[in-house]
Order: structure tokens, then sequence, then C-alpha cells
């Protein structure tokens, strides 16, 4: 073990109930992160059947739109039931002259009462390039014609939020090099509001997609500035129910989307709705302390010292403080700058099975990430008029699974297995959406819920994986590598999740393709999660037995570990005078840390020999 000085983790400690103040507030961050991501369920839900067809021409007065609807649209078949609907994507390519030869009679009584059936007519058929939109809620969808061919562009929106997700955690990587956490995340909430709202107004699609990625840059900034300072405030067993629990507050934010979309009948309306609760986090912000790592780290020690002497005020552990705080803060400091610099990428994939982990650990993040963000969004496609509860049942999976890896991570030795078994095992059921019977032979309630059974049990599995990816990752290499480890796995894994969106374009093939796809890619990452295997999280301490008690005392007096101090020692009460002389010769002489050695009575003195006459 290093010698290390880390003044600061004995000051905080742990935790305490400054560190529960400002993660409960660091936490409220995912929240409005959580309803810029899933707003597309609700900002551009599926369109109805008719409630869009191609907008007739401005110089033809039509009036009766069943009446155009049946003139200019063909008829098409549908697979599934062999029924024949109206296809709205297309029109007749004659349709407007058709149109002119029916409307312009002068007298309305003379108007033909029998119309001509379209599959009567040999015109050629074409796409609809202008849609009318006959729906009672404003969406993207009808703002900017989102339908049939230009379906896609739905997908083309989350991407690029997605786009903005990747961008703005390494844009926010950079920042905290020269910025504080702080500072970065006060950032992040005011250009958020900002961009938020934009993203709302604009006129043009364009524009559109642009302050969508400009708002998930903002978000990516708040969370990621938020979790550095949870990562330096807390430690030991807290430390990783934090990281892992940070996640709850996203399922919360989805499971309350729902229930914010009611209020609204415009998605313009919503995201104002979703940007504008950030004003609360930014009055909150002022009691969001900065990290005091990053401060020492920058040889700040004076704002540094203002911070711990706040969190020692309020853990009530200010008379226990040592005296010379300010040289112990000093020496970190200058040991921090004194420090070699980090280690390089390609050292990740050097050690002991270093190769294979990091291949499955890289493939479980891309694959993991992408169907966790994909599932919640697929939801689209089960049912328009079951969208609203559908979502908050998807966060209370994503909720439970959390639960569950948080278990497997404080209480098994083997997670990574039994996370990889339980996806492969949740995938199986999942695939059983195919024997689910069809609205026709149950009602359209039963099978929505029957869907929802199949798809959530797969989805609360890989958020039993993603929490256990987010925290032990790092367990996987040695300290010195665990920020560029870290820092390599999310920017792969969001990469990778561009494509998650297009994924779920595939529903125009069938409603349960997208289902099939996110299941067989998180049964692969249960095969790649089954292949790592790393220490228990947090080993469990066992009692020494009664007949090595003995010997135990014994040997820890004569037991040297560098990094530690001699603040803890002391003596047994049974020990001889030898055995204590001979273990304080030792720890005053042992260089043990870079602190300055404690006093002890009849070593460090200014009389010579006091006890000894002299001859």
């Amino acid at each position: 073990m290093q010698s290390k000085v880390d003044a600061v983790g004995h000051i905080t400690g742990h935790w305490g109930k400054w560190q529960l103040r400002t993660v409960l507030l660091i936490f409220l961050c995912k929240i409005p992160s959580s309803w810029f991501m899933a707003c597309i369920i609700f900002t551009a839900p599926a369109p109805r059947h008719g409630e869009f067809f191609c907008k007739p021409p401005s110089e033809i007065g039509v009036h009766n739109q069943t009446a155009w609807i049946k003139v200019s649209h063909p008829q098409k078949e549908e697979k599934e039931d062999q029924e024949f609907t109206i296809d709205f994507c297309n029109v007749y390519e004659d349709a407007q002259q058709h149109a002119h030869h029916y409307y312009k009679y002068a007298d309305s009584a003379q108007e033909p009462r029998i119309w001509e059936k379209p599959q009567h007519r040999n015109s050629n058929v074409i796409p609809c390039t202008e849609f009318q939109h006959e729906s009672t809620y404003q969406s993207v969808v009808t703002q900017y014609d989102l339908v049939c061919s230009r379906d896609i562009l739905v997908s083309v929106t989350q991407f690029f939020h997605l786009f903005g997700v990747l961008t703005g955690g390494i844009l926010a990587n950079h920042l905290l090099k020269h910025f504080s956490p702080r500072s970065v995340m006060l950032f992040g909430m005011i250009t958020q509001i900002f961009c938020g709202n934009l993203t709302g107004h604009v006129a043009s699609y364009e524009l559109h997609v642009f302050f969508r990625c400009l708002s998930a840059v903002c978000c990516a900034q708040m969370y990621t500035a938020g979790g550095m300072i949870m990562s330096d405030i807390t430690g030991g067993k807290y430390r990783t129910c934090v990281s892992t629990l940070f996640e709850q507050f996203w399922s919360i934010g989805v499971m309350m989307l729902p229930g914010l979309a009611s209020f609204w009948s415009s998605w313009s309306h919503l995201y104002m709705a979703i940007s504008w609760p950030t004003v609360i986090l930014i009055y909150l912000w002022q009691w969001i302390p900065d990290s005091p790592r990053w401060m020492i780290d920058r040889g700040r020690v004076l704002e540094a010292k203002k911070i711990l002497l706040e969190c020692a005020e309020m853990n009530g552990t200010r008379l226990s403080l040592p005296h010379d705080i300010d040289q112990q803060l000093e020496l970190q400091a200058q040991t921090a700058m004194d420090a070699p610099p980090p280690a390089s990428w390609w050292s990740i994939w050097k050690g002991d099975k270093a190769v294979r982990h990091m291949i499955c650990v890289h493939l479980a993040w891309s694959l993991y990430i992408s169907v966790y963000y994909g599932c919640l969004l697929n939801i689209r496609s089960f049912s328009r008029e079951h969208l609203y509860i559908n979502t908050f049942f998807a966060g209370l999976s994503e909720m439970i699974g959390t639960f569950i890896g948080l278990y497997l991570i404080m209480k098994t030795t083997r997670k990574w297995l039994w996370a990889g078994i339980f996806n492969i095992v949740a995938g199986c059921f999942a695939w059983c959406c195919w024997l689910v019977p069809k609205p026709g032979v149950v009602s359209l309630d039963a099978n929505v819920a029957m869907l929802m059974c199949t798809a959530m049990v797969s989805k609360m599995a890989i958020s039993t994986s993603l929490s256990i990816l987010t925290t032990s990752t790092v367990e996987l290499v040695s300290q010195e590598k665990r920020k560029i480890a870290s820092f390599s796995t999310i920017c792969w894994a969001r990469f990778w999740l561009l494509g998650a969106p297009f994924i779920g374009s595939t529903v125009v093939i069938g409603q349960l393709i997208p289902q099939t796809w996110y299941t067989a890619l998180a049964v692969a990452g249960g095969v790649c999660m089954s292949l790592i295997s790393s220490p228990r999280t947090h080993p469990i301490l066992r009692p020494a037995s009664p007949a090595s008690h003995g010997a135990q005392n014994i040997t820890t007096q004569f037991t040297v570990i560098d990094g530690l101090d001699n603040k803890g020692y002391e003596p047994s009460s049974n020990a001889s005078n030898t055995i204590y002389a001979a273990n304080t010769f030792r720890k005053l002489t042992t260089p043990q840390s870079n602190l300055p050695p404690q006093l002890m009575p009849g070593i460090w003195t200014t009389k010579t020999h006091e006890d000894i006459p002299p001859m």
C-alpha cells in the first residue's frame, strides 16, 4: 500500500448530515435530465389512424374532408388482418384534376352523389409531400409533418439529444480541468433553461434538433459535475450507495413525466414545463458545496479549508479537527501537485485478465446503455391510449432493477455472474411477446398489459446490470487507472447509444421487432457480464478466533502499514515495556506517511535521560 496523504477524507469522513444534504440536492439534477431524454414519448406520440391526410391544394375549395380523402388516397391491404385500409401516405397522381372535376360545379345540387371508387382508377400513386393534421394534441409530429416517410425524423431528434449527451460529457470533463464542479453545474442549469425553452418554440425542424442537442449538453454538464462532487465528499459503502442510487432519481423523473405531460395539450408548453423547474435547482445551488478535493488538487487550500470547516460544523466534528489542519492540507496540496501524470488509456489493457475484462465491460456498457434507453422509448409502440400508465411502470421497473443491483453489489461476491444470468433469463421471457394474443382475440387492455409485462421484466434486469456497471467498472483496474477506465467505457457506450433510436424505428416492419432486437442485445450483454469477475466491493470483516486473539495482539504491535499515522496507537496493557519501547522506536523511525510523527513521552523531549542518575 503506498503512502498517501488524505487530510480531506479524514475531516469529512464517509458520511454525515453535510453529505446527506449535498447528495439529495445533486440527486435532483437527474429529474430534469430524464425529462429532456424521455419527453419524446409525449411530444411525438404516434398519430392515430385518420388524424392526418394529404393536404388538398389551396385552389380547391374542399369542405368535405371525407370526400377528399376518398378521392385522393388509395387503399392498401393490412398484412396482419387482411383488411383494406386507407393509405394516408400516398395519393393518386391525378388527384388534383380529379378533384377539380367533382368540385367545380356552380350549383352544389348538381354535384354527383356517387364518388368514383379509387380502386377503379388506373392513375399512378405518388407520395404525399404535405399533410393536414386533425389532432387535438399539438405535437412535434403535427408541427413538422413527421409522418410516413418523414417518421424517421422523430428518431433523428432523439439521435441529436443523445449526441448532445455524448459531447456534453466530454465537454464537462474538459471544463472540470479549469473550472470547479460547482461552477460547471450552475452554468449547465442556466443554459439548460434557455436552450430548453427555445427547443419548444423554434419554427423549423432544423433549429429544433439543434437546440435539443444543446439542451442535452447542458444536462450532461449538470449531472457530470454533480457526480464528481458526490464522489469526492463520500467514502466507503456510502459512496457505493450514492453512486448506485443516483440513477433512482432518473427513474423518479420518468415516473413524474406522465403527470406533468397530462396538464398540457401542446408540445411547446411541455418543453416549457420541463425547463423552468430548473430555476428551483438554481435557488438550491447555494447549499451545494464545491469539491474540496478539486480545490486541494489545484492548490486552493484556503477555499478547501472553508468548505471542510462547514462540513465539520454541520456534522458535529468541529472539536475533533486536527490542530495542524493547515499544514496537512498544504501537504496534501503539494503531494497532489507533485503527483505523476495520470495513467494512459493503453494502461487499462495491461494486467491479469485485463484484456478480457476490458473487452467484456466495454461491450456490456455499449449494449446495456442502448437497450436501457431504447426499451423506455419503445413503449410508444404498444398503445397511445396507455402511454401515461406505461411510462410510469417503466420508471418503476427501473427503480426495482437498481435496488436489485445494489443488493448484488453489497451482498454477493459474484455480482457480474448473477446479473448476466438474470438478463439471459429475463430476455427469454421477453421473447415470449410473440406468444401474446392479438387485440382481436383478447381486449386491447389485456394485450398491452401482457406486452408490458414481457418488456418490463427485461428492463428490470437491464437496470440491474447498468447499476453494477456504473458502480463496479472501476473495480476491474487499479486505483490510478480508474478515472481513465471510467471515461473510456462511458464515452464508448454513449457513442453506440446513438443508434438506439433507429432500432426503435423498425416498428414500421412490425410492432414487436424493436423489442426482439433490444432483447437480443440484452442477452448478448448478459453473456459479456458473465465473463467478468472482480473482488467483492466491500469485503466482510470476520472476527478472529479466541485462540489466535493473543497472538494477533502481539503481531499487531509489530505491524507497520504504510500510509497510516500513529493517532490510533494504543499499547496493550499486558505488553512488556521492552515490546512497547521496540514498537515505539520502530514506529518513529519508519517513514510511514508524509505527516509529522506524533509526540511520544520519553522520546520527543528537550530533557536528556532524566531517569538516569549522573555518572
